[in-house]
């Protein structure tokens, strides 16, 4: 059987968007709640820049829109993880160097931009960012441990087994990178 036909998302909205969206800002308890329609990237990450104080830097951006409303208020870093969610499903991350918010397409990523953490810090951080580890392997050779694991990598991660330190290097969002660490852990602990 054929496959069903595809609708494609159209990349201009149907009305044009409402300016004053722009304007909404976190209250007394640091929480912002918004409603975007139809709204271009651009104006988008100059909204989450302005209420981090931060400024914005990118040489692209996804050349469609963001229809996303909130219910529930979010802090300033939640924004940023439910905002780079949206990004990611359209092949770009937003990456924060200091007081610098860098919009970057993953095809063009410069892993010396991506921030690296500990195996241990990746609680800490938001899902949805883009980090980089090097998980330490005990028993586990590094390019079996690599082969394996390669299905749970998002498509713009990279895994890499570093054969001579015996250690995995990924690149990927936090959430994919918390089930690799909780498998490694797993898997080399003594009842693994």
């Amino acid at each position: 059987p054929a496959d069903p036909p595809v609708t494609s998302r159209p990349t201009k909205p149907t009305e044009p968007p409402n300016p004053a969206e722009l304007k909404v800002r976190p209250d007394a308890d640091g929480k912002v709640r918004f409603n975007f329609i139809g709204q271009p990237w651009p104006a988008v990450l100059d909204w989450v820049a302005s209420i981090s104080g931060m400024s914005l830097d990118w040489q692209e951006l996804p050349g469609d829109f963001l229809n996303l409303s909130t219910k529930q208020g979010y802090t300033v870093p939640e924004v940023h993880d439910l905002i780079n969610r949206h990004l990611l499903a359209r092949g770009f991350t937003m990456l924060t160097q200091g007081e610098v918010l860098s919009v970057v397409n993953l095809k063009k990523l410069d892993a010396g931009m991506v921030p690296r953490v500990s195996p241990a810090e990746l609680a800490k951080r938001n899902e949805y960012e883009f980090v980089k580890v090097s998980f330490p392997l005990d028993w586990m050779i590094a390019e079996t441990a690599a082969e394996e694991l390669k299905p749970m990598i998002s498509p713009n991660g990279k895994l890499t087994a570093l054969k001579g330190t015996n250690r995995l290097e990924v690149i990927d969002v936090v959430h994919n990178l918390r089930e690799i660490y909780s498998l490694l852990k797993e898997e080399q602990s003594p009842t693994g």
